[in-house]
């Protein structure tokens, strides 16, 4: 197994999912432009959604990287 291409992949995905956890986070205020918290628990909203997500998108990447190659591998020693 290559370690590197398991790493880079789940380095991508969780710079992915952290952008999408930024937008979600952006998404869910009512004015666009402007941050505003109605309360004490929404303060901290976006770094929750970015570290969430981003974790989510490591493990999604570092999971199907590894199936991708343990098939390959064992598609080789089927031949």
């Amino acid at each position: 197994m290559n370690f590197r291409a398991i790493i880079f992949s789940g380095v991508v995905t969780a710079a992915i999912g952290a952008v999408i956890g930024l937008a979600a986070a952006r998404i869910g205020q009512r004015d666009f432009n402007q941050l505003r918290f109605e309360g004490k628990h929404y303060e901290g909203m976006q770094n929750r959604y970015v570290l969430i997500s981003a974790s989510v998108g490591l493990a999604v990447g570092l999971g199907q990287e590894c199936v991708r190659q343990l098939k390959a591998e064992r598609d080789r020693e089927t031949e």
